[in-house]
């Protein structure tokens, strides 16, 4: 039996409102998909999914990495790396600041509709099954695959291709290809761009054919 498709919640919108105050209107040149679709996009160190989830004209179901979607563990990711190492916060500042926002981004992660990701783990499993269930119900998702998260210069350099194996999981329960349509961030001149849809090749071998999607995307996310 099909799903409905997931709404986004309150806390989503409120704090919409907010982000698109701070960074600004963005143009974004993205038609609505005729039917659900994978958008892969740059991190551009934040601004990518800032942008992304704040302007594009449809709604999409980003991939997170699980640490966030639980307060938890979203509290440890702050407190132990991100207000510690990366800003160099002394360690009780850090775990203050850590406790204050991870129960917002926790729950604000729940209202966006955010897919945890289990990068290495067991559990990685569960992230595709999860994002295959979204597409039935007519969901489409949003990845950031870049390794360099933080480059911001607009161009994509290496990037995971394990997000590609969502295509083995598509093909055992749909007959149509899964598209994979790559999304240009140009950080100077605050647009996002759809580039050319990429989809696999079902005849082909998969490892070839893995590695001409994944620089496919890459090339059209890096074209000017």
């Amino acid at each position: 039996m099909r799903r409905r498709a997931m709404k986004r919640g309150k806390l989503y919108g409120f704090s919409r409102f907010f982000v698109r105050l701070g960074i600004g209107r963005w143009e974004v040149r993205v038609k609505p998909p005729e039917r659900p679709a994978v958008y892969v996009c740059s991190h551009g160190n934040l601004r990518g999914p800032l942008a992304a989830l704040c302007w594009l004209p449809f709604p999409v179901r980003p991939w997170v990495l699980h640490v966030f979607a639980d307060q938890q563990t979203c509290r440890a990711q702050y407190r132990d790396y991100t207000f510690s190492k990366r800003f160099g916060m002394p360690g009780p500042a850090a775990s203050a600041a850590a406790w204050a926002v991870s129960g917002y981004v926790s729950a604000l992660m729940r209202s966006l509709g955010a897919i945890p990701v289990y990068r290495g783990m067991a559990q990685i499993r569960e992230t595709f099954r999860e994002t295959i269930a979204a597409l039935q119900a007519g969901d489409s998702v949003l990845i950031f695959p870049d390794v360099d998260y933080t480059n911001e210069s607009g161009d994509v350099g290496e990037v995971y291709e394990g997000f590609l194996l969502l295509e083995r999981f598509w093909r055992r329960e749909s007959e149509e290809t899964l598209q994979f349509v790559p999304l240009r961030l140009d950080l100077n001149g605050k647009r996002i761009t759809a580039g050319k849809a990429v989809v696999f090749d079902r005849s082909r071998q998969w490892k070839p054919e893995t590695r001409r999607v994944r620089e496919a995307l890459r090339a059209e996310m890096n074209r000017e």
